[in-house]
């Protein structure tokens, strides 16, 4: 029996080696850069081995038997021995260097490879990162042991609210937390000693609310309990940029007084930079301690707590659900169907159900279509270092001729593809932290700015999860094509010189990009085009919004009751009167043409509620229809400088009587009626929770759709309420003014303080530039396809000129010999792309459909060729649809031609004496 394999035999190498210099006869000796690129390896290892205890020569004699050196041809059988031993150790740091090395040897192509995986690793990694962030601890929470409690409503998926009764109840009953605290946001008029007020973001907070938090000011001190008892002193915190801003940093500062609304306070403390609770706050005032019978069961707070020691979340839930099972229908009956949760601070912030963005269908799709865009650049790095792998094909067969196992080879190409990939993720996720802390996200979703808590930058686990998937990312990118390279080709070439072939996974790997590619282009036409019909949407909203100034007033509410309904009959004739001077005295200004008041105007979001219609029964299992909602004053259609196009507007009586009428839209009458007369027809919510929202009311009026749905108005139904002076805490107000309505704002300002200084006027800004929260995701999406499809596309072009270049380069001396004998260039051209041309238009075909499909739900969604819509509509929707086909199908088949125009030049150029010579 032979001590070693033949294919480790002097014999098998030398065999061997005589098939491969035939070979090489035959298709062209061996180039100088190859022969250099030998060298080059076999010094490094023969440095790696020396610094391992090797001498100089022996340690060159083994690396010469692991690489194999093209002057080299007679290998002695103990280094043969050793090559085995060396094939044991399968990763070494040399592979690192060589692997960095080919790395800058082909630029084009790394770069290309890098671009893919810089993408698609932070894309593949961004919703499970959003979803850690939203679920994170509040920062000082070191033991991640704050939670808040709430209220969900199953019927409509969101957040109820909580009272000051609820805190109470479970301040008393839970012993699963150490303490518990309520607070509520609101914007407060502040003015330091003969200063001029400005509004300012503040919370009321229950006294326990810092100590929770583990809160230390870094001035003065926090709240103690005595600040929540009746009749104490009045006294502030205020947070470090209010105290930078408007106090000059004066360390002096405790002590002294500023008023906020009305009323003076004492600075007690100021809170160190960064603390904003409960989102961006800078000023806190101390919530009362008890609660009178009125106040309790209607005053909205929401609730925060410490788990006490060794108490899990899943505990906690359990002994909330057992306290709460028979108090909230015992406190309201509508509130029986409410569902008390224990959850993460930003879960209750944001909206979140207990599952987090882990229990929405739309962020499960996120992650699957972040999937895709990441196997997509896998699949297009695999194809790159095919190509790569592949123009080695002749250094491959040489090494194996010479005793390199296939497993060594592999494991190379393996970990050059590793090099490529952390380089690629480790870019990509720093590229990203930079985006984020140097766009101002805030203003891209419409806020002023994120919760303080949220923080989006990279971590340390999302940097060890980039680069794990940079390692899977290379197994998927580099074992494939490196199995496929060193096997059957390889012997190949050491036969009969024959080179490389493509087989057919890459050509699907074509046709899979050309087809998201076109898929993807289709979809961003659709919402472009949805897009364009939003604009004209916003242009036509019902409303001349460019003519009114849209400002925001929060009356004095019922803070100030003692609790009884004698003080909160006072609070509320207050606001009432407030409410009347304040319309009287814009409408007296010059300039001003009308007011129109409600709790919300057009173009921005409006409440949602079930509504029932009487004389429409359905099914008990049939899911509720919802419609937007608003309350609004007896001149609301009018001050917008619209009318009722049926029946008859509100008048001051309907609310002042609390009569139990109601206006309706248009779309209101089309989808929920079936285009009948609304008029007469009774209405009510039943699962609103307002007592006063179960009775029926009587539709008396249609209007415009009113800017309801910005984003698509024939699908904005809506109900209009009358609201009687007073009965609004939050006013939203629409100014229509002569000349450019946003220099009125200032004036408006000074009308209001004149009125009631406590009077707090928020945000001041043209009508026409509220957006809606749709507004805001479409340009997102949009913004977000825009930056897929260039990735998309860019790596369908460049995966097949890459496939095609290669092609060119293996083919030169066919095609030489085919035009030595006569063969015609263009026909020559054919032949070589004839492959790609084909996967192009079968790519296109393939995703034709998927793109039709988004197109047809954009154009359903837009109610265009709908079920409702016109015949004419539905033709020109059609029409629009097979035109974004045909147009997102050109677009990519055409940037595709062009990646095939390099390689047909390269074609045309060939000499076919040089290339039969082997030199071209």
């Amino acid at each position: 029996m032979p001590l070693l394999p033949e294919s480790l035999s002097i014999a098998g190498v030398l065999a061997r080696l005589r098939s491969f210099v035939r070979a090489a006869r035959n298709g062209g000796a061996l180039d100088a850069d190859m022969r250099e690129e030998f060298r080059i390896h076999v010094e490094m290892r023969s440095e790696d081995l020396q610094r391992r205890g090797h001498s100089p020569d022996e340690a060159y004699r083994m690396a010469r038997a692991e690489f194999g050196h093209p002057e080299s041809h007679r290998i002695e059988g103990r280094l043969a021995r050793g090559l085995r031993v060396l094939d044991e150790a399968r990763f070494s740091w040399l592979d690192v260097k060589l692997g960095m090395r080919m790395l800058l040897k082909h630029p084009v192509l790394s770069l290309a490879a890098v671009f893919a995986l810089a993408v698609g690793i932070p894309v593949g990694l961004a919703p499970a990162h959003v979803a850690r962030a939203l679920a994170a601890p509040l920062p000082g929470d070191t033991g991640n042991r704050i939670r808040a409690i709430r209220l969900w409503d199953p019927v409509s998926s969101s957040v109820a609210a909580t009272t000051a009764a609820d805190y109470e109840e479970w301040s008393r009953s839970l012993d699963s937390f150490s303490q518990l605290a309520a607070f509520r946001s609101a914007t407060y008029n502040v003015a330091a000693a003969g200063g001029q007020a400005v509004p300012v973001a503040g919370a009321e907070l229950s006294t326990s609310t810092f100590a929770i938090l583990r809160a230390a000011p870094m001035l003065g001190r926090a709240f103690v309990s005595a600040d929540g008892e009746a009749g104490a002193p009045a006294v502030v915190v205020i947070g470090h940029s209010l105290w930078t801003a408007r106090f000059g940093s004066d360390r002096s500062i405790i002590g002294q007084t500023i008023r906020v609304g009305s009323a003076s306070h004492t600075i007690v403390g100021v809170m160190p930079e960064g603390f904003r609770f409960p989102s961006n706050e800078q000023l806190w005032l101390p919530m009362p301690s008890t609660f009178g019978a009125f106040e309790g069961a209607q005053r909205i707070v929401r609730i925060v707590g410490r788990l006490a020691d060794d108490v899990t979340t899943d505990r906690a839930q359990a002994e909330l659900d057992a306290t709460s099972r028979h108090s909230l229908a015992e406190l309201e009956p509508t509130r029986a169907r409410l569902v008390p949760e224990v959850v993460p601070f930003g879960f209750q912030y944001m909206g979140l159900p207990r599952g987090g963005l882990d229990a929405l269908p739309e962020y499960r799709f996120v992650q699957m279509l972040m999937l895709a865009l990441l196997l997509v650049a896998c699949g297009n790095v695999a194809m790159l270092v095919y190509a790569r792998t592949a123009t080695r094909a002749r250094e491959m067969a040489m090494r194996t001729a010479l005793g390199a196992s296939r497993a060594r080879i592999v494991t190379q190409i393996f970990v050059e593809t590793i090099v490529l990939s952390t380089v690629a993720a480790v870019s990509g996720v720093l590229a990203v932290d930079w985006l984020l802390r140097h766009v101002n996200l805030a203003v891209l979703a419409g806020e002023s700015a994120l919760p303080y808590w949220l923080s989006l930058g990279v971590t340390s686990t999302t940097m060890l999860q980039a680069i794990v998937l940079a390692v899977v990312s290379a197994t998927l990118a580099g074992v494939a094509p490196a199995v496929r390279i060193t096997g059957r080709w390889v012997q190949q070439t050491l036969r009969n010189g024959v080179r490389t072939r493509f087989g057919g996974w890459v050509g699907a790997l074509v046709v899979a990009d050309i087809a998201v590619a076109v898929a993807a282009v289709g979809l961003a036409l659709s919402i472009g085009r949805h897009a364009n019909a939003m604009l004209a949407n916003d242009r036509e909203a019902g409303v001349a919004a460019g003519e009114f100034l849209a400002v925001e007033f929060r009356l004095p509410d019922a803070s100030n009751a003692s609790g009884d309904e004698a003080a909160d009959a006072r609070v509320a004739a207050r606001r009432a009167t407030t409410q009347r001077a304040l319309v009287e005295a814009l409408e007296r200004e010059p300039g001003v043409r009308s007011v129109a008041l409600g709790d919300v105007l057009p173009r921005m979001e409006h409440r949602s509620a079930p509504i029932e219609i009487e004389g429409i029964e359905r099914p008990a299992d049939a899911p509720a229809r919802w419609v937007r909602t608003a309350r609004i004053d007896a001149h609301f259609v009018d001050g917008l400088g619209q009318h009722v196009v049926a029946g008859r507007d509100f008048t001051a009586t309907d609310a002042e009587e609390g009569r139990a009428v109601a206006l309706v839209n248009g779309a209101f009458s089309t989808r929920l009626l079936d285009g009948g007369d609304p008029i007469g027809r009774r209405i009510r919510f039943p699962s609103s929770g307002t007592p006063s929202d179960t009775v029926w009311r009587e539709i008396v009026g249609v209007v415009a759709h009113l800017g309801v749905n910005m984003m698509n108005p024939e699908h904005g139904e809506a109900v209009y309420l009358p609201a009687a002076p007073g009965t609004l805490t939050s006013l939203q107000v629409a100014i229509r003014t002569a000349g450019n309505p946003a220099r009125f704002a200032p004036r408006v300002r000074e009308v209001a303080a004149r009125v009631d200084p406590e009077l707090v006027m928020g945000r001041a800004i043209p009508l026409g530039d509220v957006r809606q929260g749709d507004w805001y995701l479409m340009i997102a999406i949009a913004g977000g396809l825009a930056l897929l499809v260039g990735i998309l596309v860019a790596l369908a072009t460049t995966g097949l000129y890459a496939m095609l270049s290669l092609s060119v380069t293996e083919r030169t001396r066919e095609i030489g010999i085919r035009a030595a004998l006569g063969g015609r260039r263009w026909t020559l051209v054919l032949t070589i792309l004839r492959r790609s041309l084909l996967q192009i238009g079968v790519g296109a075909l393939v995703g034709i459909p998927f793109a039709f499909r988004f197109a047809y739900e954009l154009a359903n969604e837009s109610g265009a060729g709908g079920a409702g819509g016109a015949g004419g509509a539905g033709v020109t929707a059609s029409g629009a649809i097979a035109v974004t086909l045909a147009i997102a199908a050109g677009i990519v088949v055409g940037i595709a031609m062009c990646a095939c125009l390099v390689p047909t030049r390269r074609v045309l150029a060939i000499d076919a004496t040089e290339a039969m010579k082997g030199q071209a």
